[in-house]
Formats: structure tokens, C-alpha cells, sequence
């Protein structure tokens, strides 16, 4: 059993989702709790938004939709949360589904975390191959991904880690995930913990994405490609003189 405390991003209006992860996380003899996500459909983002829409548009030639930046000031306010606590903790997003074998998993983070303070337990994509760090034990590894494997719907972090996102998010010009997967910028591996018991589920309504999304214009799209290859540039740069630790 992890010594861990677990905590689901969930909005008010969304008790199905709470509903339905508790009992998964249960099924494993685990428990969490709710923390009241920002409501940006009732402008509760707005009293804590660092948002700059001038260099969002200027990197992705989008704004920010204001679903994305109460999800960001969710994330900002755990992630507090844990500085102030001095300890650290595992954050789900509300549409993650919870596998067997994910206390294991959990009792193994709570293990290393404080170790390598930053630690993904799911992924929306892979990327590259991830490049192997270590065996954990239980059939499972440590492993680092060379490009962010995105989407924030299960990860552990450290005080130490905490203070790093906070420090790196003066203001706000990305989705979080984002935010999260530029190590290159806060230097935070995006460690993970393979292979994952953690993963995205959302057959319901979406709470985030809009029906139809905006679409970029030429120039917008050339900026944004331009800004990818910049980041992947320091991204080797990181990497190479960034080697994982061993332990």
C-alpha cells in the first residue's frame, strides 16, 4: 500500500466522473480525495490566471481556451499544495482509467519519488522509444521518454518538483501538459513508470475540448512549426548533457 495521498481533479458539475475513478481506484484498495477543479465556465480562473494570450498566439497561433486555462490554474493550485506540505503526491485528472497492478505501481513511486521528484503514471502518446533507466522490481521499469508523452491524467510529484513547475510558470503561454513535458525549460525528466496501469478514458461529454476547434492561419501554422523545431533543438541539447540517473 502506498503511503502516497491521491488527489482527482474533478469539476462540481462532473459527479460521474468522481463516481466512477473512486470505484476504480477502490477495486486496487485505494482511496482519494476530490479536489474541486476550476471552473472556467464560471470564470473561476480568472482571479489566479497568469495568462499571456500575446505570447500564446505568438508560439501557437491559437489562444488558450479558457477550459484549458481552468484546467492549468487546477494543476498551479495542487501543485501548491504540495510545496506547502513538504510532501509529495500522486494528481489524476477525472478521465483516467485506473488498471490492476496500479498500487503496485503506486507503492514503487513512493519509493523513488522524492529521488526524481517529477513522475509520470500515464500517457496519451510515446513518442520515440522511451530509453530505459532502471528495473524497479515486479516487472516494471523506470524509463525516460525523449519527447513529453503528454496529458496530465496521472502523475506523482515532489515538493522539489513542485517548486520547479511553479517557478517555470510565471506565466501562462501553453496547455499544461505542455508545460509539463518542456523539461528543457524547468529541468524535470518526464520519468515514467512503465508499463502503465493508468490510462485516458473519456467516452463521456468533454469538459475541455471545444466542438469546433479554432484552425490556424498560414502564417500562424509556419510560426508553430518553427517554434516545435526550436524546442526539439533544446530538447537534444538537455538530453545530451542530461543524462538519467541510476539509482
Amino acid at each position: 500500500m502506498s503511503d502516497l495521498p491521491l488527489y482527482v481533479i474533478n469539476l462540481d458539475r462532473a459527479p460521474e466522473r468522481w463516481t466512477k475513478l473512486a470505484a476504480g481506484l477502490q477495486a486496487e484498495g485505494l482511496s482519494a480525495d476530490r479536489f474541486s477543479a476550476i471552473d472556467a465556465a464560471r470564470g473561476e480562473h480568472e482571479a489566479m490566471s497568469r495568462y499571456d494570450e500575446a505570447a500564446t498566439l505568438a508560439r501557437r497561433g491559437l489562444p488558450l481556451r479558457p477550459s484549458e486555462l481552468g484546467v492549468f490554474a487546477s494543476h498551479v493550485l495542487l501543485w501548491r499544495q504540495i510545496l506547502e506540505s513538504g510532501k509529495p503526491a500522486v494528481i489524476l485528472e477525472d478521465d483516467v482509467a485506473i488498471e490492476p497492478g496500479f498500487a503496485t505501481v503506486l507503492a514503487i513511486t513512493a519509493r523513488i519519488i522524492d529521488d526524481h521528484h517529477l513522475i509520470r503514471l500515464s500517457a496519451l502518446q510515446q513518442g520515440r522509444k522511451p530509453r530505459f533507466v532502471c528495473d524497479l522490481g515486479e516487472g516494471y521499469r523506470l524509463m525516460r521518454h525523449n519527447k513529453g508523452p503528454g496529458g496530465l491524467q496521472a502523475y506523482a510529484l515532489a515538493p522539489a518538483g513542485a517548486a520547479r513547475l511553479l517557478r517555470d510558470c510565471e506565466t501562462w503561454f501553453e496547455p499544461v501538459d505542455d508545460h509539463v513535458d518542456a523539461y528543457w525549460r524547468h529541468g524535470l525528466a518526464a520519468l515514467a513508470i512503465m508499463p502503465y496501469r493508468a490510462r485516458h478514458h473519456d467516452e463521456g461529454r468533454s469538459y475541455v475540448q471545444l466542438a469546433e476547434p479554432p484552425r490556424r492561419g498560414p502564417w500562424a501554422w509556419i510560426r508553430r512549426k518553427l517554434q516545435r523545431r526550436l524546442d526539439r533543438l533544446r530538447a537534444y541539447l538537455w538530453l545530451a548533457t542530461h543524462p538519467p540517473k541510476r539509482r
